[in-house]
């Protein structure tokens, strides 16, 4: 049985909306727009599911 504790997803979590939204500042630099929109969308999503997480 895999031993992880709810602090560890919603760190890993977090760090995931971090890569998503690292992701969409590197699609606005190339002029990208509509992918930009779309990963800042599901970083920002993300990152309110992962503090919801570490919050409870």
């Amino acid at each position: 049985m895999n031993n992880i504790i709810a602090p560890d997803v919603a760190i890993g979590a977090l760090a995931l909306a971090l890569v998503v939204l690292y992701a969409a500042w590197h699609e606005a630099r190339a002029k990208n727009v509509r992918d930009a929109r779309l990963l800042a969308a599901v970083g920002a999503v993300s990152l309110m599911g992962g503090a919801a997480a570490w919050l409870q």
